[in-house]
């Protein structure tokens, strides 16, 4: 009967760094959800349109930091908290260091993006940092 020395297995030996990294970017994420959710449920009681991104407006500079915090309904919102888990999680467990550098650049990117190219009215919501996150997957595991 063959035995096997587990020890020298770099897949088996590497396993608990990995599922610790997935434990964390898996808590990190629904903590990303639940505080989505509780700003959803906040929004009647304060003014959305002074935190959403106004295009190429100054004041609307603000909503580049809160507008993926804000989001327009209950669908929007889903959307969102099905992909942030997903895409935070991934791109948590597999690239924890890139992921932590580039999510600064992503959220702030897209909003600058948001704010730079786009026209009339107000945007909000997640959806620009889902986007980075599922190109920063993409990108990195080429």
């Amino acid at each position: 009967m063959p035995t096997f020395d587990l020890a020298h297995e770099p897949d088996l030996v590497a396993a608990p760094t990995v599922l610790a990294r997935f434990k964390r970017a898996l808590n990190l994420s629904m903590a990303a959800v639940i505080v989505l959710a509780a700003v959803f449920f906040a929004q009647g009681q304060f003014n959305v349109q002074a935190f959403a991104i106004q295009p190429q407006v100054p004041a609307g500079l603000v909503g580049i930091r809160a507008a993926p915090l804000l989001h327009g309904s209950v669908a929007h919102l889903a959307s969102n908290a099905l992909s942030v888990p997903i895409l935070g999680t991934l791109a948590g467990t597999v690239f924890p260091r890139a992921t932590l550098r580039a999510l600064p650049v992503i959220w702030l990117g897209s909003g600058l993006g948001t704010w730079l190219i786009a026209t009339q009215g107000y945007h909000l919501g997640a959806s620009g940092v889902t986007h980075g996150l599922g190109f920063l997957v993409f990108t990195l595991g080429v």
